[in-house]
This record gives structure tokens, C-alpha cells and sequence, in this order.
């Protein structure tokens, strides 16, 4: 059997077998939830929280995993040699930072984000970063404790803090969460902070938009996270990037990356609109003990609506996703004239995610590709020059961020030219493009 454990400095070890499955329907979308979200919260004290989290306590808060039963596993020291292969080393987006909190086992860390609210105070982690979940017991689960001293330390850096020291006011949990057992299902939680020196957070660093009921299995997923156990130290952020997979058709979405204890409520962005900010489709939840190294966490679902309403944030909810034919295909027609073609990978694409053009034309010969946000008939605006393969081919990607539409002409070195339109949907679009998945998703949207 494999095993699963929490990564944050409270973690969870859980069988497969203990969590419900459930199953997509033929048509992609997600099941139905097993109940009703509600929401349960807890204010914090905030007296000398700031003073309490001294660069020494920092350090010193190590990952601390339970297993099965809730015993604790003890944490893993500093990295003295490579015993997983390591995640790529980068500067962190200014919205994401290490949460610091206390538990009754003493200081632990996990992973967090800034979101883009109303109130502009507010981070979105792993539930289990904010209570300790529900607890077996012989006549079935008792409630959670919530934590306390909640430090959010965006981009830290080897016990920098650059952006500052927010201090938690207010933690929001699903009340499934903290009643039931094993509830991974509703593993996110919300955490308020205190304005610093007259200024949201928000103001400071960005807010993230969240992007809700996406399947498991997406595509160009960047995870962020401070793993803190061996091979890593927790010091610096880490990123993974790729694509999903559903595990066991349990809702659950895996991905390999090697993060360890403290990367838990790390953002999963589904799109990023510029290098700080994006939309957060989940966070992570899980790992890996044994065997391959993969993180795993459950997609954001509209109950997410349920955590922002309690928290009195009355996030600003953008539109669903578009109902038309043109938003819910999955292909793009191919633009030709005789010697030179353009594909779109997707003819409509969600706001922060990749298109890119798939161009066929003569064999090592140059071909040009300019974009126009007004029309066909341009200005246009040079994107980049690029020389065929020996087989003709030649595949160019663009991040887009402006919602509207986006025209490209590409020219090739025979004087041809073919002209593509791209839709920017206003929420980043799932993978899967069938109308009952697009139709079910949605998001609030981030700034910068």
C-alpha cells in the first residue's frame, strides 16, 4: 500500500482506503459534493504574535508529521545529502510566502498565498495549516483544534522577509474539515490578517483569484511551496511544474514533484497573469512517503464561496465560464494557404494559460509571427522570428493575460501569410473542454 502524508508541520498520514471515492460522470464533470459546505471559524490573538516569531523560533519550526492514528512522526533535520531529487530553485512571487504557526507539539510551518479580495487581508493554505482536522476516536471523530500565533512571511528568503510580517486574525475552515475524519476533500482554509504600517497585504504584494471546480487533470501547473524536511531546510522556495493526474478516481490530483514537510497549502496556479500573481485552482494537501516522489491535493470546488462569504470578505465573483460552442471546444481550426499553415492549440483559452502555434511551412526557411489586440488588419506587433525544423515545423507559445481577443499573422520567407484569432476567456479554462466541465468552473480574478 502506498502511503500519503501531510506536508505541513502538522501532518496527516491517511490510507487510500480510508478516503470515499468519487467518480467523474461520462462527460467529465466533477461528482457531486457529499454534502452541503459550511464553514466554521476562530478568531485569533494577535498579542505579541509579531515579537513571539524570533528569527531563532523560525528556524527551529520543523515539519512534524502524524501518522494514521495521530502520532507524531518525528521531523526530518537539514538536508546533508540529496535522498529525493530536487525541486527547481527560484525567486518566489510576491504573493506566496511561509505561514509560521504554533500547535500543541510546539511551532510549525506550512505554505501560503495572498488572495485578491474585498477586504485585501486574506491567505488561502491547506486546512490542516489551520486546524488539526477532525480525530478518530472510538465513536468516530472529534473536532479539530485550530492553531494560533499565525505568522504569513511572504517571499521569505533565509529568514528575510521583504515584504513583511502579517500577523493572523481570524482562521475559516470548512466545518467538514474539522468534524469529520480524513476530510481531505475540504483540506483549504482561509487565514485574515492584520493590516501592517496602514497597508493591506494586498496593496503590497498582489492577490491571487481562486479557480474553482477544475478536474484533477490539468495541464501547466506551477506548485510553490517550503519544503522543510530532508534533502531540503525550508530557508528557500521551491517550485514544481507540470501536468496532473487524477489518482485513483478518488478527485484527488497528483503531481510529481519532490516537495517534503512544510510545503503543505502551497498555491497550485493554473495561470499566472504576470510573474507575481495568477489563479490558484488548488493547494497542497499531501505527499508521498514512499516510492516516487509526488505531491497530491484536492481541486478547489465552489464550497471555496462558502469559506470567502464567512470570512466577510464578499469577494467579487467573476462570470463563469462562457456557455457558447466557441468557449467549450477543445480544437482550433487550422488556418492555410498553399506552403504554410497555423494551428492554435485552442481557438478560446483561459486568461494567464498558454496558447501556442503549431506553424507549418518550408523546410529551414524563416517564418515571422506578429499579434494585433484590435483586429486582422492590425498594427501589429512583432512576437518572434523562428526557423523551421528540417521537417517544417515550428510551434510558438504566448502567455496571455488581457481578456478579449488576439489576432497573430504569421509570414514565412515565400511571401505567404495566414492570419489566426484567439479568445481570451475572462477564468482560466480546465483541460478538459466538454460543455458540462467548462460550464461548472469559475473563479475571482487577481491583481497585481
Amino acid at each position: 500500500m502506498r502511503c500519503w502524508a501531510a506536508l505541513s508541520g502538522v501532518g496527516l498520514v491517511a490510507s487510500l482506503l480510508l478516503v470515499a471515492p468519487q467518480l467523474a460522470d461520462a462527460s467529465g464533470a466533477l461528482p457531486e459534493r457529499a454534502a452541503t459546505a459550511s464553514a466554521a471559524s476562530a478568531l485569533l490573538s494577535t498579542d505579541g504574535v509579531a515579537d513571539y516569531w524570533t528569527p531563532a523560533r523560525m528556524r527551529s519550526a520543523v515539519p512534524m508529521d502524524l501518522d494514521a492514528d495521530g502520532d507524531a512522526i518525528a521531523g526530518s533535520g537539514p538536508a546533508t545529502g540529496t535522498t529525493r531529487a530536487r525541486a527547481a530553485t527560484l525567486t518566489a512571487p510576491r504573493s506566496v510566502g511561509k505561514l509560521f504557526f504554533t500547535t500543541a507539539q510546539g511551532n510549525a510551518v506550512c505554505s501560503a498565498a495572498a488572495l485578491n479580495t474585498a477586504q485585501k487581508n486574506v491567505v488561502i493554505t491547506a486546512g490542516h495549516c489551520a486546524n488539526s482536522g477532525g480525530v478518530p476516536n472510538l465513536l468516530g471523530c472529534s473536532k479539530g483544534r485550530y492553531y494560533t500565533n499565525f505568522l504569513f512571511v511572504p517571499r521569505y528568503a533565509n529568514g528575510s522577509a521583504p515584504d513583511g510580517q502579517w500577523v493572523g486574525t481570524r482562521a475559516v475552515t470548512h466545518q467538514q474539515w474539522i468534524s469529520e475524519c480524513d476530510a481531505f476533500e475540504f483540506d483549504q482554509a482561509l487565514i485574515e490578517v492584520a493590516p501592517r504600517n496602514g497597508r493591506n497585504l494586498v496593496d503590497v504584494v498582489g492577490g491571487n483569484g481562486v479557480a474553482w471546480n477544475f478536474p484533477a487533470e490539468q495541464a501547466d501547473i506551477n506548485v510553490w511551496g517550503w519544503p522543510a524536511e530532508t534533502p531540503y531546510d525550508g530557508m528557500t522556495v521551491k517550485r514544481c511544474h507540470g501536468t496532473t493526474t487524477e489518482l485513483d478516481a478518488n478527485g484527488d490530483a497528483f503531481l510529481s514533484c519532490p516537495m517534503t514537510g512544510g510545503a503543505s497549502g502551497g498555491p497550485w496556479f493554473v495561470g499566472m497573469v504576470g510573474s507575481n500573481v495568477g489563479y490558484i485552482w488548488a493547494v497542497t494537501s499531501r505527499r508521498t512517503t514512499t516510492g516516487p516522489a509526488y505531491v497530491l491535493a484536492y481541486p478547489i470546488g465552489d464550497s471555496i464561496r462558502t469559506l470567502l462569504a464567512d470570512a466577510r470578505l464578499n469577494a467579487r465573483t467573476v462570470a463563469s465560464s462562457s456557455t457558447t460552442t466557441s468557449t467549450t471546444t477543445s480544437t482550433s481550426p487550422t488556418r492555410a494557404v498553399t506552403g504554410l499553415s497555423v494551428t492554435p492549440n485552442h481557438s478560446v483559452i483561459g486568461r494567464g494559460q498558454l496558447v501556442v502555434l503549431r506553424i507549418r511551412s518550408a523546410a529551414r526557411r524563416w517564418v515571422a509571427i506578429d499579434a494585433s489586440r484590435r483586429s486582422a488588419r492590425g498594427p501589429w506587433t512583432r512576437v518572434a522570428t523562428r526557423w523551421a525544423s528540417a521537417s517544417g515545423t515550428v510551434a510558438v507559445s504566448q502567455r496571455l493575460v488581457r481578456v478579449g481577443y488576439r489576432w497573430y499573422r504569421v509570414r514565412n520567407a515565400a511571401g505567404r501569410q495566414v492570419v489566426v484569432r484567439v479568445r481570451i476567456n475572462v477564468c482560466p479554462l480546465p483541460a478538459q473542454r466538454s460543455a458540462a466541465v467548462v460550464d461548472n468552473t469559475g473563479c475571482t480574478g487577481p491583481t497585481s
